[in-house]
């Protein structure tokens, strides 16, 4: 069996909210489109981005996301977010809204967690 990807799709995930906590910033994701055996998953995701420091414009949540990259010590991501994924350095992770506004965050490391159950999408495997 050809390796899958275990991600998530920046693209087609929906984020409820952005916050800050203890000098993190959190971005909730009320529905990742999460990528497992050859599936595509709906999850409750969160991304906390350490020693972090926001920019860009105001987004009204949930938001839809278009698009985003995310730069870290170990590559560039764009659109995919590798699972697991939980690193220290220099981070920084761009979203694009499907409204066209964007949102930056730059901080010092990075690690996503997956919440809840997952909710099967759709076979994606085969139409790679």
């Amino acid at each position: 069996m050809t390796d899958l990807p275990y991600s998530i799709e920046l693209h087609d995930s929906t984020i409820s909210g952005i916050e800050s906590r203890d000098g993190s910033i959190i971005i909730k994701f009320s529905r990742a489109y999460v990528h497992l055996d050859g599936k595509g998953w709906a999850q409750e995701a969160e991304i906390r981005v350490c020693s972090a420091t926001v920019g860009g414009e105001q987004v009204d949540y949930p938001a839809k996301v278009g698009d985003g990259k995310l730069v870290t010590e170990d590559g560039p991501y764009h659109n995919l977010l590798m699972l697991p994924l939980s690193t220290t350095g220099p981070v920084n992770l761009e979203i694009e809204f499907f409204s066209g506004k964007v949102v930056r965050i730059s901080g010092t490391g990075i690690d996503v967690t997956l919440k809840g159950r997952r909710t099967l999408l759709e076979q994606v495997a085969g139409r790679l």
